[in-house]
């Protein structure tokens, strides 16, 4: 199945077996971004860079884990508590017109098993980046 990046002139594809399973017993999820088990901050998915999958390594599918992504799609349309994603903040470079403010630093498969499961916003932990 293919869904809509927010934000983005593209799409990305999750394999059709990846879902049944959970879209058969689950209801839609409710709010705008799944349950975090931590303080969290919420951050709209349409200013977040969208991770890159490198299909150079393709794991089960263009850089993913199908067991971990069914598995963090199963928390987030149950209401179970997951961990915010982490994500730099990108300083503006002067005279440039910065498309997103934040970069994924670590949580690919959050970020889109968020999209599939129709939040808008992802439960974050912001870091600024290192000053030199």
């Amino acid at each position: 199945m293919r869904f809509v990046m927010p934000h983005y002139p593209c799409d990305f594809e999750i394999p059709d077996d990846w879902l049944g399973a959970i879209s058969s017993r689950t209801p839609p999820p409710a709010g705008a971004g799944y349950h975090p088990s931590a303080p969290a901050t919420l951050v709209p998915l349409a200013d977040i860079q969208p991770p890159r999958r490198d299909r150079a390594f393709p794991l089960e599918w263009h850089g993913m884990e199908r067991h971990r992504f069914v598995r963090v799609l199963e928390w987030m349309v149950g209401g179970n508590g997951i961990e915010p994603v982490p994500l730099l903040a990108v300083p503006p470079l002067d005279g440039c017109n910065q498309l997103y403010p934040f970069v994924v630093y670590d949580g690919l498969h959050r970020f889109y098993a968020s999209i599939v499961a129709g939040f808008d916003h992802l439960p974050a932990e912001i870091h600024q980046p290192a000053k030199r």
